[in-house]
């Protein structure tokens, strides 16, 4: 089973960037940490699924875009808020949007909605997905160098093993405030 996984790894990792992305990065990445496969591959079919998807959903959402949030309150609010963050910034806005988890479908119904033309969303897309591809898989690739050390040292630390445990679990808790920090900014702005 895994000999057939990292034999298909990259046309998976392809096929996962294509959709969302983030998890098929960070697993690809965990597997180049592992050597079983290259980290600059990774990269590099990393940065192609996500051009590739967003390219595709980006002329999708021109298309059809405008009846799918007619039909959802929640594409509806998620569209509005993204329209408000994308006014008069729409260069800032498609390279900070591949990053917006959660947001993204939202973010390019609201790109495709707008004025902005495909001359100029694509280049820009370009550079945004090249940075997202080198910001989270070596991210991932580093996250995943950070657990496995922790991992190997706590087979050391017997007694210790709660406390390194507990730090993990502070610095995860720090995470998930930190998201909802960056959530309630950008909601209060909603209301601007």
């Amino acid at each position: 089973m895994l000999d057939a996984l990292v034999s298909n790894a990259y046309w998976l990792l392809y096929a996962g960037t294509i959709m969302e992305g983030e998890t098929a990065l960070l697993l690809a990445s965990l597997a180049a940490h592992q050597g079983l496969i290259e980290l600059t591959w990774v990269i590099i079919i990393a940065f192609a699924g996500a051009t590739t998807g967003d390219q595709i959903s980006y002329q999708l959402f021109r298309r059809f875009g405008p009846k799918m949030v007619e039909r959802s309150e929640t594409l509806q609010r998620r569209t509005k808020k993204a329209r408000r963050l994308l006014a008069g910034h729409p260069l800032k806005f498609i390279i900070l949007s591949r990053f917006f988890w959660g947001l993204r479908s939202a973010c390019m119904l609201a790109l495709a909605a707008s004025d902005v033309p495909t001359r100029v969303f694509a280049p820009a897309n370009l550079l945004a997905c090249a940075l997202w591809a080198t910001v989270v898989g070596s991210l991932g690739y580093a996250f995943s160098s950070w657990v496995t050390r922790i991992v190997m040292t706590m087979d050391g630390l017997s007694g210790r093993a709660p406390a390194v445990l507990a730090g993990i679990v502070a610095f995860l808790v720090l995470i998930v405030l930190a998201r909802k920090a960056v959530l309630k900014f950008w909601r209060s702005r909603e209301t601007l």
